[in-house]
């Protein structure tokens, strides 16, 4: 008897040494516990491993996460119950998102009812123990679904689409693939607080004005039909953050507040001059002609015959009126 029990003690602990580890804990929220395939019961801890056959149970309010080896993340909240196999998860209460990243390995989901076949795909499904009702609600990739007991009878559901397995409707067979609406993902979201928290943590992108100083990490919130008053001068973009005092030290001196900058010109030469406006004329007034040029004595040229010929038909005509009327009588005669 003595050898026989210590060959049992001997072959459960080469079981419990060689029992394979199917997850590894990422992160811990509130109290969860693992129950192992002896039944040993103990709270689970991030970065423990997760042996095969081995189940997690996570108290309301509490959450956990974990990866598995085969590439895919599972996220479980409270009120969850899962069992771990090779390759294969089995829901057996609450709800889980799953992530997988890669299509090397199949891996497969069960509940009471369900069957969920997938790979490269993310996605949440739900159990309810008081309905046994299942549903897979699809966020990325395509899954397939089927009635566990019958798996002839399987819908392919993909990213933004849900499907329900429900044994008092169409005998279990699974419900055909219906959109689902961006009000009831967020909601599905909302209740795993891991994912969600991180993604309240990203920095979310903003464009700042170009005016504004560098080294001030404030980032205005701007509204719409607001005025801004801007405290800070642009510089240029060649000058670093911070140098923007020395940039216009050079160019601005402190003797006056009046004082204008220097402007330096190359290339030609700079001489004072005052402008003078021309008056605007009326739009009514006639342009004059413009002078001719007066001939100067030495420009002209005399001729003596022209001159005595001018003062002889000078002198034959008539002097007043009284002879200029004889001479038209005279003519008239004629």
């Amino acid at each position: 008897m003595k050898k026989l029990s210590s060959s049992l003690i001997l072959l459960s602990l080469s079981i419990s040494v060689w029992a394979k580890p199917m997850a590894q804990v990422v992160k811990v929220d509130g109290t969860v516990f693992v129950v192992t395939n002896e039944g040993k019961t103990s709270a689970l801890r991030a970065n423990e491993h997760i042996e095969e056959k081995s189940e997690v149970l996570v108290e309301e309010g509490a959450s956990v996460t974990l990866n598995d080896y085969y590439d895919a993340t599972y996220h479980l909240i409270g009120g969850s119950h899962l069992k771990l196999f090779n390759k294969s998860v089995q829901l057996k209460k609450g709800k889980a998102w799953i992530q997988s990243m890669t299509t090397k390995h199949p891996l497969v989901l069960t509940t009471a009812n369900g069957h969920v076949s997938y790979s490269k795909s993310e996605f949440i499904v739900t159990f309810d123990q008081a309905t046994a009702r299942s549903q897979v609600l699809v966020i990325n990739g395509e899954v397939e679904t089927s009635n566990i007991l019958n798996k002839s009878m399987k819908h392919i559901v993909s990213a933004g689409s849900f499907s329900m397995i429900d044994p008092e409707v169409e005998n279990g067979t699974p419900r055909a693939p219906t959109k689902v609406g961006l009000q009831s993902l967020d909601t599905a979201l909302a209740e795993f607080k891991i994912v969600t928290e991180k993604e309240k943590k990203l920095p979310t992108p903003s464009r700042e004005i170009a005016s504004i100083n560098n080294d001030v990490n404030v980032t205005p919130a701007i509204k719409k039909g607001e005025i801004i008053f801007m405290k800070t001068h642009r510089r240029p973009a060649s000058v670093g953050p911070g140098d923007a005092h020395k940039y216009y030290k050079k160019m601005v001196t402190k003797k006056s507040p009046d004082q204008f900058v220097p402007v330096m010109i190359y290339g030609t030469t700079w001489s004072e001059t005052k402008s003078v406006l021309a008056p605007r004329a009326p739009a009514s007034v006639q342009p004059t002609s413009p002078e001719l040029p007066k001939m100067t004595p030495q420009a002209v040229k005399l001729d003596l015959e022209f001159m005595d010929s001018l003062k002889r038909h000078e002198s034959e005509q008539p002097k007043n009126p009284h002879d200029l009327q004889n001479l038209i009588d005279e003519l008239k005669s004629y």
